[in-house]
């Protein structure tokens, strides 16, 4: 009882500023200076690149886009993913006590994580922050990386519930896939069209599967896009205008790793930086790296004062 009450008062700064900018009047001031924004950097952003073209051109289309990181002419992945691996099979028994014991939501920590700092890096690499800043057309906030794994319970829990990210307005996550995943593995799903206009429901962040189906009759939708694939696929998806999930995996487990991007200034910073990564952490990880990287990984710091001190919702 206590500890419910102990997170209730944390959590309320900032659910009462959450509804303080969507007050029409807040929220429209603030719609007005994104858009303005958006209009002076459009001179800054980098070219075009015709390697990533294909899956540039179906995120904006649909909202996602599957590939491969050779097709995205990033470097070095391979190896990295293969560490990645390495540290799921190390951690299989972390993950499975963490099952039995009711954990929805399963993150390898950050512990681990730290051992491998080049996973981290990875989504810094400059033709990554290119993509996505060409995608959101502003200067990028790189929210860090985590490594999930997903139990083939057929459960529809946390992340595998129908769910559009609340961070920013628009946001890319890049999903990279360590083992094998078809229709009963928990592929990655998304509902190729943005929120609908209508009636507002309780949480416009939510909602229910049958609500989906019946918005992808109404748009004349089939099913959800489905993101299938060998380990190494490459799932990219604006996780913030589009309603998605993982669906829930009933034939094998899996496990992935997400890198998650937004805005330099995000609508929405007190629902941001919940990697499990301290700032600390952070620090050392881009210690040695760019200028553009840098600042990429630290985009708290450059926060108007207001935002810095409200605490990040749980995750």
């Amino acid at each position: 009882m206590y500890a419910r009450v102990a997170r209730r008062l944390s959590e309320m700064p900032y659910r009462l500023v959450a509804r303080a900018t969507a007050l029409p009047a807040v929220d429209g001031l603030r719609e007005r200076r994104y858009r303005a924004a958006l209009e002076r950097h459009h001179d800054h952003l980098p070219p075009a690149d015709d390697a990533q073209a294909v899956a540039f051109d179906a995120l904006s289309r649909h909202g996602v886009a599957t590939t491969d990181f050779d097709a995205l002419a990033i470097p070095g992945a391979a190896a990295v993913i293969a560490q990645a691996t390495a540290l799921v099979a190390d951690n299989l028994d972390h993950f499975r006590r963490s099952a039995a014991r009711g954990r929805d939501f399963l993150l390898l920590p950050t512990a681990e994580l730290m051992r491998r700092p080049d996973i981290y890096r990875l989504g810094l690499d400059p033709r990554l922050l290119d993509f996505v800043e060409r995608y959101l057309g502003l200067p990028v906030a790189y929210d860090g990386v985590t490594i999930q794994y997903t139990v083939a319970d057929g459960r529809e829990v946390a992340t595998r519930c129908w769910h559009r990210d609340r961070e920013d307005r628009r946001m890319v996550k890049i999903a990279v896939y360590l083992n094998d995943v078809d229709g009963d593995g928990g592929p990655f799903e998304l509902l190729p069209i943005p929120e609908p206009a209508g009636p507002k429901r309780a949480d416009p962040f939510l909602l229910d599967h049958d609500a989906v189906i019946a918005l992808a009759d109404d748009a004349g939708i089939a099913a959800p896009i489905s993101c299938e694939g060998p380990a190494g696929t490459v799932v990219l998806a604006d996780t913030g205008r589009f309603f998605h999930r993982g669906k829930p995996a009933t034939g094998r487990d899996r496990a992935a790793i997400f890198f998650s991007y937004f805005s330099s200034q995000p609508q929405r910073p007190f629902y941001c930086d919940r990697s499990g990564l301290t700032r600390a952490d952070v620090r050392s990880l881009v210690d040695g790296l760019s200028d553009r990287q840098r600042r990429a990984a630290l985009w708290h710091d450059r926060l108007p004062r207001r935002w810095r001190y409200i605490r990040p919702a749980a995750v």
